[in-house]
């Protein structure tokens, strides 16, 4: 499963992910590193808290894309 950590790290917050994991659990930043790392396993409340940022971050984009979607639609009418 810590295949899984560097991916969702990613996906939540670009190449940088790290510290930005760190700050969002409000945990040090050397845990993130033994995780990814295989060092210790990765608590399930911590998998918990993940999950439910993924579940935010994905109605965030879905809102998003609904504003672009409207957006191009209202050109398509004022053309």
């Amino acid at each position: 499963m810590t295949a899984l950590l560097p991916e969702i790290g990613e996906a939540l917050w670009g190449e940088e992910w790290r510290p930005a994991m760190a700050a969002a659990l409000d945990i040090n930043p050397r845990r993130i590193r033994a995780w990814a790392a295989g060092e210790e396993p990765v608590p399930e409340g911590v998998w918990r808290e993940l999950h439910e940022m993924l579940r935010q971050a994905s109605i965030e984009n879905a809102r998003l894309q609904y504003l672009i979607m409207k957006e191009l639609y209202q050109d398509d009418q004022t053309d």
